[in-house]
């Protein structure tokens, strides 16, 4: 069963490529960290994907991450949150 994802405050990326080879990842670091929305794809496929570290009941743990959606802003993150039943981020 797949999770409904996690909020996150983070600096997005678009691609896998260096951000200096990447017009699109470039602009997305120029603009800072946004809260994101990212899950956690479970499989035994062998796709490169991003890692992220986050608390789960109390331990740290690193995991596989997909980025599925940038809010705007904290409002619409907020808003999003609530109607999906996901905690945000301690600021």
């Amino acid at each position: 069963m797949q999770s409904k994802g996690k909020i996150v405050k983070m600096v997005p990326f678009h691609c896998a490529r260096p951000k200096d080879a990447c017009s699109k990842c470039a602009k997305l670091a120029e603009e800072g960290e946004k809260y994101c929305l990212i899950s956690f794809p479970y499989s035994a496929e062998e796709i490169s994907r991003p890692m992220i570290t986050i608390e789960i009941d109390g331990e740290e743990v690193l995991c596989e991450f997909e980025l599925e959606k940038i809010f705007k802003d904290e409002v619409e993150a907020r808003e999003y949150a609530t109607n999906n039943g996901l905690e945000m981020p301690k600021s």
